[in-house]
This record gives structure tokens, sequence and C-alpha cells, in this order.
């Protein structure tokens, strides 16, 4: 039985590359002084497979993908006992492996980071209902799940900052010439946000702008001269942030899966807690987290974006004074992933508490597979996959 000031046995499905949200989570988890098993996404079906003949294989592979990544839940929670399982989102993870976990005892926590419910597999949306709690960073996201799901076991808990990864960061004169520029976004392709930046380029022309991140090659012409092709990630990101003079944080529409679009992105953090300058598209979540014109400036059109922009480049001293407000507010205001991940873990501690109170000792105490569950382990069931 573990008491409520012991370190967790923590289960974690997560991506690992560097300056991943997901495994910032892990790391955090590691420095409060629990013990961390991972599964990690990429261990089963690589990411970085982008051209058509081997995203088709993956299409081919993808039950046998998931039947692998069931089998090694399976075994790990066998073998490592955790008392947290803790998906970052977990496309992969089955109905099965998390019943696996609430077997021997441990409970499921789900982190959903995305606009959208239904846009990931079959396999994610039947494990939704699985979990012992959910937390989403969207504040639409509790409703939205019991509509869809009749899920009400869920809670709304933002994106964060990663300490290790989104600070102020040295760069050398290489540096300052690869990622240095007047503004920047980094971020995901959407329509919504080539409209923005191809309006402010069609009022700033002279504007040194670049923009990072991926699907980028979707945007027509008039963006190609400022288009960086690559994404970054990491302390990259961090040096990019810091090298901008304004960094425009543009807000996901959203599409016709979601209720809503993003008000509040891990962006939103990322800038000021790195000391970057932001520009952020106003909403009613940025102003309850960061003031404007204090820890950040703000624009709610193209042409507020145009004008504030045009005012910021041209007053050193007030950008300087906002970005080290903002930094300042990302700090002391409990923004950080260790912040969110106390969360997690606090609510791991009253579900186990819970859990046991309904328990007979002897059961709570052997963290075992129930008789009923023994049969599940093996490959997933066809429904589940």
């Amino acid at each position: 039985m573990n008491h409520p000031e012991d370190p967790l046995r923590i289960l974690a499905v997560a991506e690992t590359w560097q300056g991943s949200n997901a495994y910032a989570f892990v790391r955090s988890f590691r420095r409060a002084g629990h013990s961390v098993s991972l599964l990690a996404d990429e261990w089963f079906a690589a990411s970085g497979w982008q051209s058509r003949p081997m995203k088709a294989a993956r299409r081919l592979l993808w039950p046998m993908i998931l039947r692998e990544a069931t089998d090694a839940a399976l075994r790990e929670a066998a073998q490592f006992r955790p008392h947290l399982f803790f998906v970052f989102k977990g496309i992969m993870v089955s109905p099965q492996a998390i019943r696996a976990v609430q077997a021997q005892g441990g409970v499921a926590i789900n982190f959903w980071p995305d606009t959208s419910f239904v846009d990931h597999g079959k396999t994610a949306a039947q494990a939704l209902p699985c979990y012992d709690w959910i937390f989403t960073t969207k504040t639409f996201g509790p409703a939205d799940l019991q509509a869809r799901f009749s899920i009400t076991n869920a809670s709304f808990l933002p994106h964060g900052f990663d300490p290790e990864t989104h600070k102020p960061t040295a760069m050398d004169r290489s540096d300052a010439t690869l990622y240095g520029c007047d503004a920047s976004f980094i971020g995901t392709w959407s329509p919504k946000k080539e409209k923005l930046l191809v309006a402010l380029m069609s009022a700033l022309p002279s504007l040194n702008l670049k923009i990072w991140g991926s699907q980028w090659e979707r945007a027509g012409p008039s963006l190609c001269a400022y288009i960086q092709r690559r994404p970054i990630f990491g302390a990259e990101y961090a040096k990019a942030i810091g090298a901008a003079k304004v960094n425009i944080a543009i807000l996901f529409e959203g599409n016709a899966n979601a209720v809503s679009g993003d008000r509040l992105t891990s962006r939103s953090f990322h800038i000021p807690a790195s000391r970057g300058f932001m520009l952020h598209e106003r909403s009613d979540e940025i102003a309850d987290h960061f003031a404007e014109d204090r820890d950040c400036a703000m624009f709610g059109s193209a042409e507020e974006l145009a004008e504030k922009v045009r005012f910021f480049l041209a007053h050193d001293e007030a950008r300087h004074r906002i970005a080290q407000a903002g930094r300042s507010r990302a700090l002391s205001s409990g923004y950080s992933i260790d912040d969110r991940a106390r969360t997690v873990i606090d609510k791991a501690r009253a579900l186990l508490a819970a859990r046991q109170e309904t328990v007979a000792p002897s059961a709570a105490s052997t963290f075992q597979l129930a008789p009923s569950e023994q049969a599940s382990v093996g490959p997933p069931a066809a429904s589940e996959t």
C-alpha cells in the first residue's frame, strides 16, 4: 500500500523528442523523485516516416503496431506494477492496457492536449472512457467529453513551460544570424495563421519575418520567402524565441471535429518563460494568465497585429520590459510543467486513496491482476484495435 507521501511508480506513455511537452512530464516526475518506466510512442510507430511509401506502409502495419504497443504495455504493467499509468494523448493505448493497470490497483490518467478528442483514431476514442481521470488543456474539453462520451471525470489543466527547455538561452553569432528577425511565428500551418501572416506582410512588406514549423508547404506563394521549411525543437526553439524581436502567437482555429479553436496553447507559456516578447492573439483565457501590456502584448485583428508589430519594433525599451515581466509572471504564477505534474500526482494520490477505501486491505496490498482480468493479458481484442 502506497502512503500519501511515498514516491509513485509511474508507467508513462509519451513522445521523447527534444522539447516534447509529453517528455517534459516524464522528466518532471523523475525530478520529483518518482520512479518512471517509459513507453515511448516512437518505439512502435516512427513519426519520421513522411514519404508516401512509408506512410502507406505505416497504415498497412497499423493493426500490428497497435498489437505490439498493447503487448508491451501489458508486460510492463505486470512486471512494474505501476501506481499511476500516465498517458499523454495515447493514440496507441488500448482499453485493455488501461484495465490491466487498474486490475492491479493502479489508476490511469490521461493528459489530452488537443482541441478534438476524435481526430486520432478509434483506439484513443475507445480508451478515453476507461481512464480514471482526464486532464484536458481546453476549458471546453470537459463539456465536450461529457457530450461525446458521457465522461464526467475530467478537468481543465492548461499547458505549461518546461523549466529545462523554455528559458533564456545563450546564443553565438551563428545563432543570431540563423534565428534573428524582426518577427517570427513558430507553429504548425493552418488557414487562419496563413491569412493573418499574409495580411501582416501586406501591411509591412519590409518586415524581416521568419516562419518555423510543420506543413507550411501548404501555404500560398506570398509567404514562400519567409518560411524556413522546418520545425525547431528544444534549445533551438528557445534560441529562436530569444532572437526574434517579436514572437507572434496565433491560436489554432480548430476543425470540424472540435467545438472550439484554441483559446490558450503551449506557446502561450513557452514564449514568456523563454523571456521572449510575446504578441498574443487576444482571448479571455490568455488574459487570465498574462496581463496585456504588462506581461505580453495582444492583438485582435490583422490590422491590430500589424499596428502592434510596427509599434513595438520602434520601442525597444517597452519590448524588453514586457518580455522580462512575462518571464517573471510565468515563474511566479505556477505555470511550469513541474506545477502541472504536481496537480497530476495529487489527483493520482486522491484516486488511489479512494480506490483503497473500496477494497479489502489484503486485495489492495497484493497489487495483482484480478482473476477476471487474467485472460486479458495478451493481444487486444479486435474491437480494441
